[in-house]
């Protein structure tokens, strides 16, 4: 055999094993997308519950004894992202909710913030449980005006937490157009990494990175976007309510409030918060420096205290 047919024979032999090592690794990660898609959908449903209100079904994981607390997510969330670090809450009833389209609560169950904030007195009722505290967390934060407003009788002191309260900059509906990326879920597996989420934000980064407790967080709030196909519906839905956001009557609210907004969140813009404390009567305000979207969670030692000292001067058993 010649040097020549020698040397195309070997590439052609490189090229066939070279196809199928791509093709056996493809197969190897695929085979891994799916087993741990399929286990965290199963480790998801055994730590919730869905009820079933007089609105529709609501999940729903409840953890601790004491006062109780509603804990509502924002955007890409569930139940799971208001349970991360949850266990800095003792000494209450620590009820964190999927809000509608998310997980397995059905869209149909809430669609605007005004009718989700119905859908949790409705969850209470279900409960058995007179009245609570609430935490809101961005677009959990605007239920959470609501259902101060709508219910203020069973809401015993409120908290806002980089909590939006008027349209944000951009049409956030237009980013619909995304969805067939985000619900295949493969997409989001491969690329919902801690360190890629932190490294479009230098103010996290700087943050985090040199520390393995906020890092650790960052990578647990990261988790709870995944499955993305499961709280797509609400993502969705999320960003046609806050495009459509008509005027907030803040100056109605007669809960005891406390807001919480970093000064450099560039989700939820800082002047935000600012409106809220500003607006609602007698609200606290904590305003974290260089706080970012996260900085309840970033600036656990600060945000932690200062939440759990206002709900234990207003929330009863």
């Amino acid at each position: 055999m010649s040097a020549k047919r020698e040397n195309s024979l070997i590439r052609s032999l490189a090229t066939i094993l070279g196809a199928g090592l791509t093709a056996w690794g493809v197969h190897k990660l695929l085979n891994r997308f799916q087993e741990e898609t399929e286990e965290t959908i199963q480790v998801l449903q055994m730590r919730s519950e869905v009820f079933q209100t007089a609105k529709g079904e609501m999940e729903a994981s409840i953890t601790g004894s004491g006062p109780p607390v509603l804990v509502v997510h924002g955007a890409a969330g569930g139940f799971d992202q208001g349970e991360v670090k949850s266990e800095e809450f003792s000494g209450v009833q620590y009820i964190s909710v999927s809000r509608p389209g998310y997980l397995r609560t059905p869209l149909e169950t809430g669609i605007t913030p005004a009718e989700q904030a119905d859908a949790l007195a409705a969850l209470l009722d279900t409960l058995g449980i007179r009245k609570a505290g609430f935490i809101g967390t961005s677009t959990g934060g605007l239920v959470g005006i609501h259902f101060a407003l709508r219910h203020p009788e069973r809401c015993s002191a409120l908290v806002l937490v980089s909590a939006v309260n008027a349209p944000l900059p951009g049409h956030l509906s237009a980013y619909g157009r995304f969805s067939p990326l985000l619900e295949a879920d493969f997409l989001p597996w491969a690329l919902f990494r801690p360190e890629l989420f932190v490294l479009r934000n230098p103010t996290l980064r700087k943050q985090v990175t040199p520390n393995s407790d906020k890092m650790s967080i960052i990578e647990e709030l990261v988790q709870t976007a995944y499955p993305t196909s499961l709280r797509l519906s609400g993502m969705l839905n999320d960003a046609t309510q806050i495009d459509n956001q008509g005027y907030l009557p803040l100056e109605e609210i007669r809960v005891p409030t406390m807001v919480i907004h970093g000064t450099a969140d560039d989700v939820v813009p800082f002047e935000q918060g600012v409106s809220s404390a500003a607006r609602i009567p007698g609200a606290k305000f904590l305003p974290v420096y260089e706080g970012t979207h996260y900085c309840v969670l970033t600036h656990l030692e600060v945000t932690r205290p200062a939440i759990m000292e206002f709900l234990d001067a207003h929330i009863t058993s």
